[in-house]
C-alpha cells in the first residue's frame, strides 16, 4: 500500500515496516472469496481479505520477522471461476546493526594505548558493525561547540574515516550515522579523543639566583658554567649585554644544587654536582643521558634530581635533559658545565662582558637568569662569586 515501501526507493519492495499493509487490486464486484497467500521460510499460510472503504486490502495479523515473503491473491467469484495474481515478493528489513567508531590501530598512542589521546593531528578511525546493506554512513564531529559532518569511505580495510585537514590540539566528540536502503538509522556512542601534539610546560620567569634582582633574558650563543670543587665556589658565564633582552618565557628549569645540604645554591657547589630539574605538569618522564648512560629520574612535586654518579675530574662536560609528555612527545635539552678541581680560589677567567677575576671582586653583586628561544633556563651570570661558602644563606 502506499507509504510502505519506504527506505531509499519507494519501488523495491523493501519496508522496515513488521506489519505492512497491502492493496489488492482488479477484484470484481461478483467475487465471492478473496484469500492472500503467503510463503516464507517454506510454509505457506492463507489469509482472509478485508474489504473497506479503500477497497480489498491485507494486513498480516500479527509482526512479520525480517526476511522476504512471497504472496499471491486468489479470487473466486459467485459462478465458481478462480484466479490467482502474479507473485509478489517483499523484503522486511526493521533492524539495523548500532553502528562503533574507534581510533585504528596506532592511532592511539603515547603513554596509553587506550585513554583516545593521540599526537596525530589527521587520526585515522576504523569504523564497524556496518551492515552490507546499508547506503548512507557519515561521521559527525564536533569541536569548540561545532558540528561537521563528512562522508566515510569503505576500502579493503572496511569503513574508515580520516579527517580531511588537520586538527588542531584540543578535544574532539565524534559519533557515526549510518541508514540503510529500508530507511533504518542508527548512530553510534559518541567518541571523545583528544589531539596532543606540541609539548607545552611553563616556569616562573624569575629565579632566585643570587639576588633578588634576577631577570629573565634571551640568550644565543652556547652556555657554560665553570665549577671549582674544592673551594666550593663556582663562575657562571652568559653573553654579553648587547645580546640579552627581556622576554616572556615558558622554561624548563635545570638548577645546580648543594650535594650535601640538597638546597639550591648560586656560588658553591661540591665535587658532585647535583641538578634539580622543574617538571611541568603535562610531562611525565625526566631522563638524563649522561657519559655514555641514560638515567630516568623520579619525579616528586614536579621537581627531578639528578646527582652525577661519580667524581668529576677537570675538563667541560655536557648533558642532556630528556622531557617526555603523555602522547610521547618530547624534547631534549643539553646542558653543558666544566669542571676545575686544581684551585681553591675561584677559576681567574674572563666574563662574557671581558671582565676578570678582579674586575668582578671590585664589582656590586648582581645576576640574571638566561634563557634561550625555546625556554629552558640553561645559563646565569654572576659577577662577584668569590663570597666564602660560609655566607652563602645570608648572599643567596
Amino acid at each position: 500500500a502506499a507509504g510502505e515501501d519506504n527506505g531509499v526507493s519507494d519501488s523495491d519492495n523493501v519496508t522496515n515496516h513488521t506489519q505492512p499493509k497491502f492493496a489488492l487490486q482488479h477484484i470484481d464486484a461478483d467475487v465471492t472469496g478473496v484469500t492472500v497467500n503467503v510463503t516464507h521460510n517454506g510454509v505457506t499460510d492463507t489469509y482472509q481479505a478485508t474489504q473497506g472503504a479503500d477497497g480489498w486490502t491485507f494486513t498480516p495479523p500479527a509482526a512479520w520477522n525480517d526476511g522476504t515473503y512471497t504472496l499471491s491473491v486468489t479470487v473466486v467469484d459467485r459462478a465458481g471461476n478462480s484466479q490467482q495474481s502474479a507473485l509478489l515478493e517483499v523484503t522486511v528489513d526493521s533492524t539495523l546493526t548500532v553502528p562503533e567508531i574507534t581510533l585504528a590501530a596506532g592511532e592511539d598512542n603515547g603513554v596509553s594505548d587506550s585513554d583516545n589521546v593521540t599526537n596525530h593531528t589527521q587520526p585515522k578511525f576504523t569504523l564497524q558493525h556496518i551492515d552490507a546493506d546499508v547506503t548512507g554512513v557519515t561521521v559527525n564531529v564536533t569541536h569548540n561547540g561545532v558540528t561537521d559532518t563528512y562522508q566515510s569511505t569503505q576500502g579493503a580495510d572496511g569503513w574508515t574515516f580520516t579527517p580531511p585537514a588537520a586538527w588542531n590540539d584540543g578535544t574532539y566528540t565524534l559519533s557515526v550515522t549510518v541508514v540503510d536502503r529500508a530507511g533504518n538509522s542508527q548512530q553510534s556512542a559518541l567518541l571523545e579523543v583528544t589531539v596532543d601534539s606540541t609539548v607545552t610546560v611553563t616556569a616562573d620567569s624569575q629565579h632566585d639566583d643570587a639576588s633578588d634582582d634576577a631577570t629573565a633574558t634571551a640568550v644565543t650563543p652556547p652556555e657554560s658554567e665553570t665549577v671549582n670543587a674544592e673551594s666550593a665556589t663556582h663562575l657562571r658565564t652568559v653573553p654579553s649585554a648587547a645580546e640579552e633582552s627581556v622576554v616572556k618565557e615558558t622554561a624548563y628549569s635545570i638548577t645546580l644544587l648543594n650535594a650535601d645540604s640538597g638546597d639550591e645554591i648560586d656560588r658553591s657547589i661540591s665535587q658532585t654536582p647535583s641538578f634539580e630539574i622543574s617538571v611541568p605538569e603535562n610531562i611525565v618522564n625526566v631522563s638524563i643521558m649522561f657519559e655514555g648512560e641514560e638515567f630516568t629520574l623520579p619525579i616528586t612535586n614536579q621537581k627531578a634530581i639528578f646527582e652525577v654518579p661519580l667524581s668529576l675530574e677537570d675538563g667541560e662536560y655536557t648533558m642532556d635533559v630528556k622531557f617526555i609528555d603523555k602522547d610521547n612527545d618530547f624534547l631534549i635539552k643539553e646542558k653543558t658545565f666544566s669542571v676545575d678541581h686544581s684551585s681553591a680560589d675561584i677559576v681567574n677567567a674572563m666574563n662574557a662582558r671581558g671582565k676578570t677575576e678582579d674586575d668582578i671582586n671590585d664589582s656590586p653583586s648582581t645576576s640574571s637568569v638566561g634563557h634561550n628561544n625555546n625556554g629552558a633556563i640553561d645559563v646565569f651570570a654572576v659577577n662577584e662569586v668569590t663570597l666564602p661558602v660560609d655566607n652563602q644563606e645570608e648572599h643567596a
